[in-house]
């Protein structure tokens, strides 16, 4: 019996080291790709019999475990291989995608939020486009016949009357970010250099279960696409709306999609504030419990701690993901409107916490 579970111990050793050496083809000698003014010159859309302009089904589409906040609007995304090449699985970071890789992520309005799947207007689709050089962002604006994105490197805003939750008419400008703007969020520093990186091609965004028992990198990893997974301690960050999780663990992977791409330890708000919002950071003096903030100038709303703790009306961070006021408002760009949900989130951790006199 020993030998025989020494035996079995040695083959599981051996097939863990043979999937962490696997290396996907990265495509890394790839000439670099063609920017078009117009989304209907990529080879990875085509027109349906009525004209209008789709994606080919040969793309990957993806969901995440919650996701970031733009407005209530709704989005699909579908990331584009090159033939031939795959996605190479990390347990901690944004994986490594191949030279000429295709991030697609396409933003719908609902004129209803009250029927949030029904009467979506198309605004604009974004790519992200891995170059030997990097990843280039851009964003390309629908016509209203659909049949049409164009190019929009100066970004754009666009007016829009939509019903709310309360079944009012409300107005609003939606933005479409220009190309300077894609670095506020898509953003990591290596050393002095700034780079464009993609926000939820990580694990703990993408472990998500699609049907009965099978993750949506498990079904990447059958399809051939993701190349060194291992089914062992893949982290996973909860839905921040499902309950039959603790309202910590909902409120810090809200924080993780919504706020970590820029508050972490290598991007701006991480460096510049000491505010470190990944679900990872333990600390909570890092998180921002008693903590004065390091960049907040007047946007911190005449308050002195990021997070007191049991009130949230006393919280910067409270205060700042619940206003539109310009120079306050946090995100600074990517919403108009408040998350209403998401800010009662927030505000029911924070006043969860147990007191604390921060003075």
């Amino acid at each position: 019996m020993f030998t025989l579970i020494k035996k079995f111990n040695i083959l599981v050793v051996i097939f863990f080291t043979f999937q962490c050496t696997k290396k996907a083809n990265l495509n890394l000698n790839s000439k670099e790709l063609l920017i078009f003014s117009k989304l209907s010159e990529y080879e990875f859309v085509e027109r349906d019999f009525q004209g209008k302009l789709k994606f080919k089904k040969s793309g990957l589409k993806y969901t995440l475990n919650t996701a970031l906040f733009s407005d209530y609007a709704q989005k699909e995304r579908i990331i584009f291989l090159p033939s031939g090449t795959q996605i190479q699985y990390n347990r901690k970071k944004v994986f490594d995608m191949p030279i000429g890789t295709v991030i697609t992520k396409t933003f719908f309005m609902p004129k209803n939020l009250l029927k949030p799947t029904e009467n979506l207007q198309k605004l604009e689709t974004r790519l992200l486009i891995h170059q030997p050089k990097g990843w280039f962002a851009v964003s390309y604006i629908w016509n209203q016949a659909e049949t049409e994105a164009e190019i929009a490197y100066g970004g754009k805003v666009i007016p829009l009357q939509i019903i709310n939750q309360e079944g009012k008419d409300i107005q609003f400008n939606y933005l479409v970010p220009s190309r300077n703007q894609c670095f506020n969020c898509h953003q990591a520093y290596e050393g002095n250099t700034q780079a464009i990186v993609p926000i939820g091609i990580q694990a703990k965004h993408l472990n998500k279960e699609i049907s009965l028992g099978v993750s949506q990198l498990e079904l990447w990893e059958k399809k051939g696409v993701l190349v060194g997974f291992l089914n062992f301690f893949v982290p996973k960050l909860p839905d921040a709306f499902d309950e039959r999780y603790s309202l910590e663990e909902r409120a810090r992977a809200y924080l993780d999609i919504n706020c970590s791409y820029c508050h972490n330890v290598k991007s701006a708000g991480g460096l510049n504030s000491k505010l470190v919002l990944t679900f990872e950071e333990t600390n909570f003096q890092e998180i921002g419990v008693c903590k004065t903030p390091g960049s907040a100038g007047k946007g911190g709303g005449g308050l002195r701690y990021d997070i007191v703790p049991a009130k949230a009306e006393e919280s910067i961070l409270y205060y700042r993901i619940s206003t539109t006021e310009s120079g306050a408002m946090m995100p600074p760009i990517g919403r108009a409107l408040v998350h209403k949900e998401g800010v009662k989130l927030i505000q029911d951790w924070i006043n969860s916490m147990p007191f604390k006199n921060c003075f």
